[in-house]
């Protein structure tokens, strides 16, 4: 598999990957390679729209097939050439996991991280303040753009999928830079000095 993705990578032909396990038969990811090595795969994204929307980190032990290149391949790379959107190396290093998650979070301001296995249906977004050989500390973003008041860990390992430099990413950064003092958790009241009613 690594040498198909390492061809996709300097051919920049865009990669169908599917994840069966994790996704289902009929769900996948397309994107350019950008770099592979024996353990994960960093794709910049191809959205729904044809525009490159950010990147996406995959590991290879869930990858249960992929196409190179994807069936739409020819058309999508030539929609991205009269856009003048151009594939772009974010040069992240994939040889650490610790060290990847610091370096995405200190660059790119927030990361998305998945841990599929044991949460199918949620996500994590923020930025990792501390990672170790065995855990990361998460410091959250809601989607209301505040960050939470208190920090989380979780195992490293958990991680089946991390994307960042999105669209995504970058709304609830320019939502949550432009609220000032407001930018973390409003803090609970219990409603009673508010409470005008009879």
């Amino acid at each position: 598999m690594l040498i198909e993705l390492e061809k996709a990578r300097t051919r920049k032909n865009v990669v169908r990957i599917f994840r069966e396990d994790l996704d289902g038969p009929d769900n996948w990811t397309d994107g350019f390679v950008i770099a592979a090595n024996e353990e994960m795969v960093l794709l910049q994204l191809i959205d729904d729209g044809v525009h490159l929307n950010g990147y996406q980190i995959l590991f290879l032990e869930d990858i249960s097939d992929f196409m190179h290149p994807a069936p739409f391949n020819d058309f999508q790379k030539r929609v991205l050439e009269l856009r003048d959107e151009e594939i772009e190396d974010p040069e992240v290093d994939l040889d650490d996991l610790a060290v990847l998650l610091m370096d995405i979070s200190e660059e790119y301001g927030l990361i998305t991280l998945h841990r599929e296995e044991v949460d199918p249906d949620g996500c994590e977004i923020g930025r990792v303040l501390r990672a170790d050989a065995t855990s990361f500390e998460l410091e959250e973003i809601g989607s209301d753009a505040r960050w939470f008041d208190e920090t989380f860990e979780y195992d490293l390992y958990d991680i089946t999928r991390i994307e960042f430099g999105g669209s995504y990413e970058d709304a609830l950064l320019l939502a949550n830079e432009d609220m000032g003092d407001d930018a973390y958790e409003l803090a609970d009241y219990d409603g009673d000095e508010d409470d005008t009613s009879n």
